[in-house]
């Protein structure tokens, strides 16, 4: 089953067994539908960075409206049986689930928005049954998009480290962890991406595609020359040329040559191998000294290989070289050097009452919660989780009251004031009421993309810069803070 299929079908076995088998018990107990807030969250940014890309809400939102257990799924469960024989789940549980109806209640981060680490992403309100079918699909939904969504506007902010605003394009099919590598498209396009190679992808979800050509094509011709005159006449509005399938210099001059010969226009020349920076500079230093302008006057030079931010910061801040796009696959579409998100969701409140876990560098923030985002200038200053009970702290996007912030995370201690006045925003928006979604998120693409751009617009450069990014600061509000140390003087006492 490919990922649209998945989404479109609704199954509640997009699950871990787990979560049927505490839905069994509490059904059993009488609890199946005691309500609960369960929220994700992640506890610290990937690719020693300072934030993360909201994404995959909307992909969630589909698999949640068609959200139900068919005659299969239930076929399926009554078939399931341990090494002994007995079955593991009984009848009077698959004619409870059923016929179930979607029962609960979401506000969300919107797509495209900056998060940062303890923060809800997700509130999740409704039976206990319920929240826990849900949560795997959230969670792998939510962690894998964000986390490329992230990856993609590092390297977009890399392209782009000297101001010139160069495209990065993905190539990550053939490389991707998932059949069609569906998921790490969208999220690369929300990223900032400028097209994907992945052609099925692309038709999916309304983006650009993009490609040039594999060496596979210029040994399929007697000669160098041959298969870059072929390909110009077959593609003439895609005449850019792979050059290092055999001795890189000589591509070049094959791809020249091929452009006077054919007196077709050159549009470019792709390096997938050796010294990119090397080889960018001697493209350039040929192309400037050969004649004919009218062939050569609007040809880029588009690096792949390999590549991932910090690559791309040094070809561009380092070594000048003069690339005008960059194609990056395997360690974008892999998040390579951080290949996990870490998101969690966890019991925040149960029949009303906040409910906290104490662990080690893993204590939660109780209850039910919501973000405020402080802006000063134009820039985002800060976030304050507060409860969200104080839905009066922020009207007409200004804050009501002053409000000490009680940092957490690597900020512990810095503590914060933020001013009655100032431009805030509740972050939090409501997504699904009841099981009936209230408000529609966006799906299209370009919308998420710009959006991503506009929200990266307002983070300072010390927040973005790739190698020991400042730190933004996220806190408590003071009820909030007062109730989670209650709680945890409560709990250690036993």
């Amino acid at each position: 089953m490919t990922r649209p299929d998945l989404l479109s079908s609704g199954t509640p076995l997009f699950c871990d067994l787990y979560h049927l088998s505490m839905a069994q018990s509490w059904f059993l107990d009488g609890k199946a539908n005691e309500i609960k807030t369960s929220e994700a969250f992640f506890r610290r940014c990937p690719f020693g960075g300072s934030y993360v890309i909201s994404a995959g809400l909307a992909e969630f939102v589909e698999w949640l409206k068609n959200w139900g257990f068919s005659k299969e799924d239930i076929a399926y469960l009554r078939s399931e049986k341990y090494a002994d024989g007995s079955r593991k789940f009984e009848e009077d549980f698959l004619n409870f689930i059923k016929d179930s109806k979607l029962q609960i209640s979401i506000k969300s981060v919107p797509e495209g928005k900056l998060i940062f680490p303890n923060e809800p992403i997700y509130s999740v309100t409704g039976p206990s049954w319920q929240i826990e079918l849900v949560e795997a699909a959230l969670l792998n939904i939510f962690n894998s998009q964000s986390l490329i969504a992230t990856k993609a506007s590092r390297m977009v902010y890399a392209s782009s480290v000297d101001g010139k605003n160069r495209p990065l394009l993905e190539f990550g099919l053939r490389r991707g962890q998932e059949l069609g590598c569906f998921s790490a498209t969208r999220a690369a396009f929300i990223g900032g991406v400028a097209g994907t190679s992945n052609v099925a992808a692309a038709k999916h979800y309304h983006i650009p595609s993009s490609g040039t050509m594999a060496h596979s094509f210029v040994m399929s011709y007697d000669s160098e020359l041959e298969a870059f005159k072929s390909f110009m006449k077959s593609n003439p509005k895609n005449t850019i040329l792979l050059v290092d399938t055999y001795d890189t210099r000589e591509g070049i001059k094959n791809a020249i040559q091929a452009s006077i010969e054919t007196k077709i226009p050159l549009m470019g020349m792709r390096f997938d191998s050796g010294d990119l920076a090397y080889w960018a500079f001697q493209a350039r230093k040929m192309i400037d000294e050969v004649g004919h302008k009218d062939l050569f006057k609007n040809v880029k030079l588009v690096a792949s290989n390999d590549l991932d931010e910090h690559l791309i910061e040094n070809l561009i801040a380092v070594q000048h070289a003069p690339y005008d796009v960059f194609a990056a696959g395997t360690k974008l579409v892999t998040a390579y050097d951080t290949p996990a998100l870490g998101g969690v969701f966890k019991t925040k409140s149960y029949k009303g009452k906040p409910q906290i876990k104490i662990a080690e560098g893993k204590t939660t923030i109780p209850g039910a919660t919501n973000i405020i985002r402080i802006e000063r200038n134009g820039i985002f200053e800060g976030d304050i989780i507060c409860r969200q009970s104080d839905t009066n702290l922020v009207k007409n996007k200004k804050l009501t009251t002053n409000i000490t912030s009680y940092n957490l995370g690597e900020l512990k201690g810095k503590n914060r004031v933020f001013k009655k006045g100032e431009t805030a925003e509740y972050l939090l928006c409501e997504i699904m009421k009841n099981g009936k979604i209230v408000c529609e998120p966006e799906t299209n693409l370009q919308k998420l993309q710009q959006k991503t751009a506009e929200e990266l617009s307002h983070l300072d450069s010390t927040y973005k810069r790739l190698e020991n990014p400042h730190i933004y600061g996220v806190g408590l509000e003071k009820h909030l803070y007062d109730l989670r140390e209650k709680l945890i003087k409560k709990h250690l006492k036993g």
